[in-house]
């Protein structure tokens, strides 16, 4: 009985820290989502929940900056620090609705899209779009496809145990 009690609280165990590989998710922006500033920030950064994964010298964290027109005024680099990716802006001389872009990929491997807007200007016009997952899964679980599969094995791997111990004793 002592076994079968260790087997299921060693599946649970396991299953448990699934949930701190949630996908990384905006933590802080700066200008915030759906603000009103006065004048143009020199810099744009978003904060998420994970650290930023790098690859060597490649760009798969890309943050990009457009105003109302469409005209992307941020500098095609990013920069990443841990967990935060900022751009600077090429122009600040701008008033409106501006687009802050996204591609970021978290420490569980997954990359995530999305956007935001901020108005700069004394009288703005509030338009907003807030950022969503890419790569088609609109799951807002924390558990992912191998998390399910993990448990179900454990399960199993559990049902199995105990039919054996059974066995044994007869």
């Amino acid at each position: 009985m002592i076994k079968k009690v260790l087997v299921l609280c060693a599946a649970l165990f396991i299953a448990t820290p699934i949930n701190a590989f949630a996908h990384g998710e905006m933590v802080q922006a700066f200008p915030a989502v759906d603000s009103k500033v006065l004048a143009a920030p020199t810099e744009v950064s978003i904060e998420f929940n994970s650290k930023l994964q790098a690859i060597g010298n490649a760009n798969i964290n890309l943050i990009t900056v457009t105003d109302g027109q469409g005209q992307m005024i941020s500098s095609p680099t990013s920069v990443i620090e841990g967990s935060k990716i900022s751009t600077r802006l090429q122009s600040t001389d701008i008033t409106g609705l501006v687009l802050v872009r996204y591609r970021i990929v978290s420490e569980d491997g997954h990359p995530v899209e999305g956007d935001y807007s901020f108005t700069v200007g004394e009288n703005p016009i509030m338009m907003s779009a807030q950022g969503e997952e890419s790569v088609g899964s609109k799951n807002d679980s924390s558990l992912n496809t191998g998390g399910i599969v993990l448990v179900i094995f454990l399960i199993i791997f559990a049902v199995g145990y105990i039919i054996k111990e059974k066995k044994d004793k007869k």
